[in-house]
């Protein structure tokens, strides 16, 4: 009989402890040098503001990796828009997209006994004692059924769900503290971070679940079927559990090493593939992978797209989906008025005849519409997607407004610029506006598939 693994996910507590100390360790840092810069010359003075950058860099990716959980995607996904940040931040978080300490075989056996009723040894012709990858919440694991299938057997970590859930109070009560103090300051009662952490809440608690990771696999697997560029691993519930889940192997790189690629029209073949991804999934099925980490993507060598880790993908309804389409389309097409609509309908503008609201939606509309607008190429290697997102928070914060928190926005948001660093890394050159229009031309048509009700 399997026993209890000891090696785990640290807890709330000692998260808490350990967040604390290090938010106190890189403000000190940083207020200390700002005192003794003062004595240093301009160049002594650049070299110890980069100095302290990559301290601090290794500072916050160590800890990250050290508690795992919901910290360390969030560094996971700071590292993807590595320009964006400071110094040698960037290139230093970016060691949490491929790596973390992994646990211990022992431990990963004892999961998978108490999970399964079987250890590995007994279920698997053969498995691999050394981890293929270690995230924030668990483990993969090469392996080979019975049959001579290669599979991926994905772990989950001792103690990932109590992480979570601790966590997820800090930031709930940090998002409550922040609306409390910062709504009077900046006059607009929109203020409000509450929906932001319950999107966020509700995708955590889906990345621990499994059983709900195998329903999504399957759903996007149901939707893709028939379509012969993309590649959704089948899932083998004989050998899944509550903490365990296996797929099919999928051989070939990762998506970070495929925009390295020398050939342009290789990495240019790329990025059409994820927008056509990000498209189908949207306008056939109404639903979108939305955890955009380079490591979730594989170019496999006939050149297909496979697409794995599936603990976070949204499920929008109708309506929704209905006016996202209508307002793609209006903005594409020009129509100011059908905008208008589509925002109102949306919940983007609170009134539709508000003049401000509407301009300050339309800078963020012209934002993320970038090379939709003219039909001719588009140069992500000259675009500055970082510029363009800092441009709009400087507006924000001096108008002293923000936009609305939709919630079906906050994930589509994360992939779309997720999207973005990968078309400006793969220095793409391509006519975006063609590529989108024979999507949305034809308008929303209801769902390509049945989703069923999840746990029935």
């Amino acid at each position: 009989m399997a026993k209890v693994p000891d090696e785990k996910v640290p807890g709330r507590f000692m998260r808490t402890l350990k967040t604390g100390w290090l938010g106190s360790a890189v403000a000190s840092s940083y207020l200390g040098g700002k005192l003794t810069d003062r004595l240093r010359g301009d160049e002594g003075r650049a070299d110890a503001e980069l100095s302290r950058h990559l301290q601090n860099a290794k500072r916050i990716a160590s800890t990250m990796k050290e508690l795992r959980g919901p910290l360390m995607k969030v560094g996971q996904l700071l590292s993807t828009h590595a320009e964006a940040l400071p110094g040698e931040y960037g290139e230093v978080l970016r060691s949490l997209q491929s790596s973390a300490p992994p646990m211990a075989y022992e431990t990963i056996r004892d999961v998978i006994e108490m999970d399964l009723g079987a250890t590995p040894e007994e279920l698997f012709k053969d498995f691999s004692r050394t981890a293929l990858a270690a995230a924030s919440l668990g483990q993969v694991h090469r392996a080979t059924l019975k049959d001579g299938t290669a599979v991926a057997v994905k772990v989950q970590y001792p103690g990932a769900v109590a992480s979570v859930e601790g966590d997820l109070k800090n930031m709930k009560f940090g998002a409550a503290m922040v609306k409390r103090l910062l709504a009077d300051v900046v006059g607009n009662e929109r203020l409000d971070f509450t929906p932001v952490a319950e999107e966020i809440a509700e995708h955590l608690a889906q990345e621990t679940d499994y059983c709900r990771e195998a329903y999504n696999a399957q759903l996007l697997g149901k939707l893709f079927e028939g379509q012969d560029w993309v590649v959704i691993p089948r899932v083998h519930p004989r050998y899944s559990g509550l903490r365990t889940i296996t797929y099919d192997y999928l051989d070939g790189v990762d998506l970070g090493e495929a925009l390295k690629h020398p050939d342009q029209a290789y990495r240019e073949r790329v990025v059409e593939k994820l927008s056509d991804a990000y498209w189908f999934q949207m306008l056939k099925g109404g639903v979108l992978h939305a955890d955009p980490h380079p490591g979730n993507y594989r170019i496999l060598p006939d050149g297909r797209l496979g697409i794995l880790d599936f603990g976070c993908v949204k499920i929008f309804d109708e309506a929704f989906i209905q006016g996202f389409t209508a307002m793609v389309k209006a903005r594409m097409t020009g129509d100011e008025e059908g905008l208008k609509d589509a925002m109102f309908a949306l919940g983007l503008v609170s009134d539709r005849g508000d003049a401000q609201e509407l301009a300050d939606m339309g800078r963020i509309a012209e934002y993320f519409s970038a090379g939709l607008q003219k039909d001719e190429p588009f140069d992500f290697a000259t675009y500055s997607y970082v510029r363009g997102a800092k441009e709009l928070v400087t507006y924000f914060l001096q108008q002293r407004r923000v936009p609305p928190s939709q919630r079906n926005m906050i994930f589509m948001t994360r992939v779309v610029l997720g999207y973005y660093e990968y078309f400006s890394r793969a220095r793409a050159k391509l006519n975006f506006r063609q590529m989108v229009w024979r999507w949305v031309k034809d308008d929303w048509t209801g769902r390509a598939i049945t989703i069923p009700p999840y746990g029935e």
